[in-house]
């Protein structure tokens, strides 16, 4: 029980209520009992005791009669509600009406309230009757003649009981009343927890419950500040996870798929090569061959840099590239594809080209996969056009060199060309046309930014679209390895 959060704060709010209430009770119960019922009443009997004294200390027949003063007690007891003892300078009981008369004439009376009230201070206490089970407010009095000596004390005893009947009905409404409020606590308090717990209890389940191939739903973000931000970044995880989880399906799918068309390919040429006695179709078959690995080749580089920039940040290394050699050897790695689809292929690189620091590497990635687009899309006929040219500096920046990659494709619309840059996207425009992995652009745009350029597209549809690839010309000291 104790375990279950929304107990656990309803007793933080009761419990120090319940404390408090009960803490509060008694000193409330003390200050009414304590100070303002016996305050009030010693207050009361002490006047009337100097009022008796007053009388008293004028008749010193009557501190030497004890018959004479037991009269005078006697008659002053039917106007009085205390009980009543006189006793004299040397402390001894003169007359008395003390509860039953416990202390006979003649007797020590040796109370504290006595031997101070001796000592010239009235004052009072609450102590046990002897002669009966409640307790008694007593007070005693000093009197003295007009000397200043005391010749006696008046004492007065008045029995609790009476106040305490008195309190009985405030101390059952105080404790009715605490109690109430104590209640109203425990609910308000329980009813809080529960509007702490209620959300927190929707999250738990739909942590419990969620699995990213499921179709998501986001948590109700509701409740505290906390709550809700907890909330909030459960649904982002959660819908990141979802992303993920449906990305790794279709880069799954992609593989299958993309894997498996060359390797048949390449299967059926490899066989109808090893039955085939004609020399020319197997030059051709292996022309065919080449062109499927290279294929492979690249898809699988995409996938293995996809990996290494996933579990952790790729290492660069750069070193001086002349961008105009590096391009001319990708035209003329891609002629013959571009041959057998019937496409003219134009490389015209500025021979004049400053050199850059950069990952050769990383370059070639970027140019395989934005020559490979390019083939793919361009219809027999068509032409691929390949330039670089020296730009001016923009925004203070270093001056950059820009390799632009053009081809008389069917072009990309104007809403899709913020998403081709996106890992595993996807046309669905183009669906003659088989679509990849979804992987290509977008690391060849990850490998432009990580170079300090930048990855861009334009395009027409109809007319066909134009790649320009940003890269800044910085000198040696500058291009630092990036880890």
């Amino acid at each position: 029980m104790f375990r279950s959060l929304k107990t656990r704060l309803a007793l933080s709010h009761a419990l120090p209520v319940l404390l408090f209430v009960a803490l509060l009770g008694m000193i409330l119960l003390y200050q009414l009992e304590r100070v303002y019922f016996l305050d009030n009443l010693a207050i009361e009997l002490a006047a009337q005791g100097a009022i008796m004294a007053s009388f008293l200390r004028e008749d010193p027949i009557l501190w030497r009669s004890p018959d004479l003063a037991q009269y005078a007690l006697e008659q002053l007891q039917e106007r009085v509600t205390a009980q009543l003892m006189l006793v004299d300078a040397s402390g001894r009981v003169i007359a008395s009406t003390w509860f039953d008369n416990p202390l006979p004439a003649g007797a020590v009376a040796d109370a504290p309230v006595v031997l101070a009230a001796l000592q010239g201070d009235a004052t009072w206490e609450v102590n046990a009757n002897a002669g009966m089970a409640d307790q008694v407010l007593d007070v005693a009095v000093p009197v003295s003649i007009s000397t200043g000596r005391i010749v006696g004390v008046v004492r007065l005893g008045h029995s609790l009981e009476e106040i305490q009947r008195r309190v009985a009905p405030l101390r059952q409404l105080v404790w009715v009343t605490l109690g109430a409020g104590a209640a109203l606590s425990m609910l308000l308090g329980w009813v809080l927890a529960q509007s702490l717990a209620a959300p927190l209890q929707r999250l738990a389940t739909a942590v419990a419950g969620f699995t990213p191939t499921a179709p998501y739903e986001a948590v109700p973000e509701t409740g505290p500040n906390e709550v809700r931000t907890l909330a909030s970044a459960f649904n982002r995880l959660s819908a990141r996870l979802v992303e993920l989880e449906r990305s790794r399906m279709l880069l799954l799918t992609g593989i299958v798929h993309e894997l498996g068309r060359p390797l048949g390919a390449i299967k059926a040429a490899a066989q109808t090569i090893r039955n085939s006695p004609d020399h020319d179709l197997a030059v051709d078959l292996a022309a065919g061959i080449d062109h499927q690995v290279n294929q492979l080749r690249l898809q699988v580089e995409d996938l293995a840099l996809l990996g290494e920039m996933e579990l952790q940040d790729p290492v660069f290394v750069y070193e001086p590239v002349d961008i105009a050699a590096l391009l001319e050897a990708q035209c003329a790695q891609f002629a013959n594809a571009a041959a057998d689809k019937q496409i003219t292929l134009r490389c015209k690189p500025d021979p004049l080209l400053p050199l850059i620091q950069a990952a050769p590497k990383r370059l070639n990635q970027i140019m395989d996969n934005l020559l490979h687009n390019a083939l793919k899309y361009t219809p027999p006929g068509g032409q691929v056009t390949v330039s670089a040219r020296l730009a001016p500096p923009q925004d203070g920046g270093p001056p950059q060199i820009w390799v632009e990659v053009g081809d008389t494709g069917p072009g990309i619309a104007p809403d899709e060309q913020a998403h081709i840059f996106e890992f595993f996207y996807r046309s669905p425009a183009q669906r003659r046309i088989h679509q990849g992995m979804g992987i290509g652009l977008a690391l060849a745009r990850q490998l432009a930014l990580r170079h300090g350029g930048d990855l861009s597209v334009t395009s027409t549809v109809g007319q066909g679209s134009t790649f320009t690839l940003r890269l800044p010309v910085r000198p040696a000291a500058a291009a630092v390895p990036e880890a």
